[in-house]
């Protein structure tokens, strides 16, 4: 029997899910509506997804969130130049003071924080270089840190630093405050056309009819398609509440339904009803928030231009790319 995988998506933040209904959208183009039984429910999907789309956008933008890249692309500039000066004390220096700071540099400082840390998701970047600050005053000193010529980098790390958490925080409050019903609304009609087009493929897909031969073909490739992107959506979820990033917007409401991401017993797709919410904080490059579903709020954030976060949860991913393979419709 061709079924498809459970995994309730109303976990999934706002830009998460609107960049899974792309995907499933031109799986059903490419697969061809007429033959996966959907030419009637394919445009009244397609203009609600670009509402949704349309909403997630105009939502995720602010002020604070040009503030927030503005000063986190100055913070991870500053760090990057700090530390290209602690590796240059590999180079043999007359400097007393340098040469005295020169192990704790290559035991401590280059081991702990790595050429990674701009990467990471924001929140947790925003902790790593207070930290990073701390260590520097700590391990080097004012002779150090003097020998190192990095004294007015590290005041301007810490001033992009504070600037950054202070337009991060005040993009949450903003968005705490504002008016999700619209995308409550539309995550509501996306979730009711979803359930119709997993309900007409799993019926063909296991057909017997001679009629419904092609039809049935064609739904069991879509089926496997769909299961991918399941099974991409779950994947890229765990990895978000798993790296602590499950933040800034709290997301109540949801379908319901299958509420561990990791249980895939059921076989059809049952979420209807129930909520779900989750808040905190986070960054950079898996950032997310904005969950909602059936009856939510939620808010996003890392719209990550101009820095080396890798992921803009703000962004839905682009159609028929899972985990950075194309995927065959």
């Amino acid at each position: 029997m061709f079924t498809i995988n459970s995994f309730s998506i109303s976990k999934l933040n706002n830009a998460e899910v609107t960049g899974f209904y792309i995907n499933v959208q031109k799986a059903i183009t490419t697969g061809d509506p007429t033959k996966l039984g959907l030419t009637e429910v394919l445009p009244n999907f397609g203009s609600t997804l670009q509402k949704l789309i349309d909403q997630v956008y105009t939502t995720t933008g602010s002020e604070f969130t040009a503030a927030m890249l503005n000063a986190d692309e100055k913070r991870d500039q500053t760090y990057k130049r700090i530390r290209l000066r602690l590796q240059m004390v590999e180079v043999a220096e007359d400097n007393p003071a340098i040469k005295a700071v020169k192990d704790v540099v290559k035991a401590h400082l280059l081991s702990k924080y790595t050429s990674k840390v701009p990467q990471l998701p924001y929140q947790e970047e925003s902790a790593i270089l207070r930290g990073f600050i701390f260590d520097l005053n700590d391990k080097l000193g004012e002779d150090g840190i003097a020998a190192l010529g990095i004294a007015d980098d590290m005041t301007a790390l810490e001033d992009a630093n504070n600037a950054f958490i202070a337009a991060y925080n005040s993009r949450a409050t903003e968005r705490a405050e504002g008016d999700t019903g619209l995308t409550v609304k539309l995550r509501q009609e996306m979730y009711a056309l979803y359930q119709q087009v997993c309900f007409v493929t799993q019926y063909l897909a296991n057909s017997t009819e001679t009629a419904n031969a092609e039809k049935a073909t064609a739904c069991q490739g879509f089926i496997a398609v769909l299961n991918v992107l399941l099974a991409d959506a779950k994947k890229r979820y765990n990895q978000r509440i798993s790296n602590g990033t499950d933040a800034e917007g709290e997301g109540e409401g949801g379908e319901g339904g299958n509420t561990n991401p990791d249980d895939s017993s059921d076989t059809t797709p049952d979420d209807q009803g129930g909520s779900g919410s989750g808040s905190g904080s986070s960054s950079g490059s898996t950032d997310s928030s904005d969950s909602t579903d059936s009856g939510g709020s939620g808010s996003g954030s890392n719209s990550g231009s101009g820095s080396d976060n890798t992921s803009d949860p703000n962004k839905p991913s682009d159609g028929g790319v899972v985990n950075g393979d194309e995927v065959s419709f």
